[in-house]
């Protein structure tokens, strides 16, 4: 079977501020070169569930191709907008509710073979994507993980436990910096407008913000 990762980013939200937030990750799929019209009107046609008790989850189950300035194109295997109401660590605090947005990618578009790094131009094209989600939804920031690390960073930092290294590049906010303070051994960083981007380098042919 094909091995999948994903780019996620997440934000908070409320009733009133939902449609906006749609009409904002709308905006970032244009800005990143989707010109299925049919993907665009589904993003804002969404809406939340009428009963917190009920599930939510909204797919668009087929591929979406992402076509980032100056970089290769990169095809989503699917588009998943999904609502987080609850968090596995009880408190007693009154928290927010988070939409968390997610690109499926079969990696194999990605790499040569499934033990070879990631290669440098579809590196710089993940890089594109995150820089667009991360300044559409700055609150986590934004992050390429892999199959098992599937929404790990956003629990970690909404949690406030555990380790947030856990994604193979990423994008946060400099608020967040507390959190990511210790650098673990092979991630390499940079620094960018008002966050910091960092990547786990043995997985990348090239570090995707550097020059060739």
């Amino acid at each position: 079977m094909p091995s999948q990762a994903q780019i996620q980013t997440y934000t908070t939200y409320t009733q009133s501020t939902f449609p906006e937030l749609l009409q904002r990750f709308r905006a970032a799929l244009v800005r990143l070169g989707c010109t299925d019209q049919q993907v665009v009107d589904w993003v804002v046609s969404i809406s939340l569930p009428e009963s917190e008790d009920d599930g939510f989850g909204d797919v668009y189950a087929s591929p979406v191709t992402l076509m980032p300035m100056g970089t290769q194109n990169i095809v989503c295997e699917d588009i998943e907008i999904t609502l987080y109401t609850e968090l596995a660590v009880p408190s007693t605090e009154e928290l927010p509710s988070w939409v968390g947005f997610t690109l499926p990618i079969d990696t194999s578009e990605l790499q040569a073979n499934p033990t070879s790094s990631y290669d440098t131009e579809a590196g710089r094209a993940i890089w594109h994507i995150l820089l667009e989600l991360a300044h559409t939804f700055p609150e986590l920031g934004a992050y390429f993980t892999d199959e098992w690390q599937e929404n790990q960073v956003w629990r970690t930092l909404v949690e406030k436990a555990g380790d947030p290294w856990v994604f193979e590049m990423g994008i946060f906010p400099r608020s967040l910096a507390q959190y990511f303070a210790t650098v673990p051994d092979g991630y390499k960083g940079t620094v960018i407008d008002g966050a910091f981007g960092f990547a786990l380098s043995n997985r990348w042919q090239q570090l995707p913000w550097t020059e060739a």
